[in-house]
């Protein structure tokens, strides 16, 4: 198959890689894949990461704000996705964006789209409690509604995402998970990782990721002075709010501002030297469709390195991995199941067998399969 990716972001310096980089590098081995590339302007000083995808460069107004990115650069999007499904013969379009998967929609080629995250809150949690995140969230719902309803067969990545768009008038869906790379994902020592992040004697729980206000690391910064000698480890950058710098006034007001340790941007290939150095991983989310719906990839990057998982009570972990993961509801509770872990004998092992069932090379044929049965 000629495959081209529509990605949701900058494929190679968006300092975080989502399923589509891992699954596409993984069909990338057997078929031809194009990426539309997306240049915005935040990330234009990160170092790219490597792919096996070729890269389809598009959009020359490089600006900040990814809505109006895509707003601004819609026509030259339309451009290079002619020009790429006529000179490449493009089979099949996978996209996972909004203005340029109805752009595409034009091209005649059938489309897949992965609704890998409940997308109208996605675009507007960028632009808290204003009019404009309002604006956003009511027309990202409407072209959302048209590129999936226009879509040859749909991928969601749980079971409630699934009945959700079935709620909407949608068809076609098949689920398939957020997983791991588990050859990169892997435990190194304990003792070695935090000596090398000058944390060695330290009991460490910790977070990687963006820092954004879906995010609730509100809790555990709150629940620190009830958990003497621990250390939050918080590893990630902001991307398009400041909400790290919230929460480093939360910690100073808190009294655990020398107990909060911000690492910022790490090269992916680092992390799990970062994970392995942690105690426990932080799955911390706030209640919104976006978090209740969508399992993310992070819970996986701590079990592929061997660590119990603590996240915030949600509806598709609960349902996916059951009591494999440990669930908080408020600061109290976090404080209590913090506790429980550290009662409890370590068990690395059985963390990473979970993780290998969710290895992104499985994953990625039977995504691959769903893009075959669109032809």
């Amino acid at each position: 198959m000629n495959i081209l990716v529509i990605p949701t972001t900058d494929w190679t310096r968006h300092p975080v890689p989502n399923r589509l980089n891992f699954i596409f590098d993984s069909i990338a081995e057997r078929h031809k894949v194009f990426v539309l590339h997306f240049q915005l302007k935040k990330f234009q000083k990160n170092l790219p990461r490597e792919t096996k995808c070729q890269l389809v460069p598009s959009g020359p107004i490089r600006i900040d704000d990814p809505s109006l990115y895509y707003l601004l650069n819609a026509p030259f999007h339309l451009a290079s996705l002619k020009k790429i499904v006529k000179k490449e013969k493009i089979d099949v379009i996978l996209s996972a964006n909004i203005l340029p998967s109805f752009i595409a929609n034009g091209t005649g080629v059938p489309i897949v789209f992965d609704y890998l995250d409940h997308l109208e809150e996605s675009a507007s949690v960028y632009y808290p409690d204003s009019l404009i995140g309002s604006v956003i969230q009511k027309a990202v719902r409407v072209v959302t509604r048209f590129n999936l309803r226009h879509a040859t067969r749909v991928i969601t990545v749980t079971t409630e995402l699934k009945e959700y768009l079935e709620g909407t008038a949608v068809e076609n869906i098949s689920v398939i998970p957020n997983g791991v790379d588990t050859s990169l994902v892997r435990p190194v020592g304990k003792n070695e990782a935090k000596r090398s992040l000058g944390l060695e004697g330290k009991t460490v729980i910790g977070y990687v990721g963006s820092l954004e206000y879906w995010v609730d690391l509100e809790t555990a910064v709150q629940a620190l002075p009830e958990l003497p000698g621990m250390i939050l480890l918080v590893v990630g950058p902001g991307l398009f709010t400041d909400y790290g710098t919230y929460l480093s006034r939360l910690a100073e007001e808190s009294g655990v501002k020398d107990r909060v340790i911000f690492t910022g941007a790490i090269p992916y290939e680092e992390i799990n030297r970062y994970i392995s150095a942690m105690d426990v991983g932080l799955n911390p989310l706030k209640k919104m469709k976006k978090n209740e719906y969508a399992a993310g990839g992070k819970v996986f990057n701590y079990l592929s390195c061997g660590r119990p998982v603590l996240s915030s009570r949600m509806v598709s972990l609960e349902r996916l991995l059951g009591d494999e993961l440990f669930y908080y509801d408020d600061v109290p509770s976090f404080i209590a199941q913090v506790n429980k872990i550290f009662s409890r004998p370590q068990q690395e092992e059985q963390y990473r067998e979970i993780a290998l069932r969710y290895d992104w090379k499985n994953l990625a044929k039977t995504y691959e399969s769903v893009l075959g049965d669109a032809l």
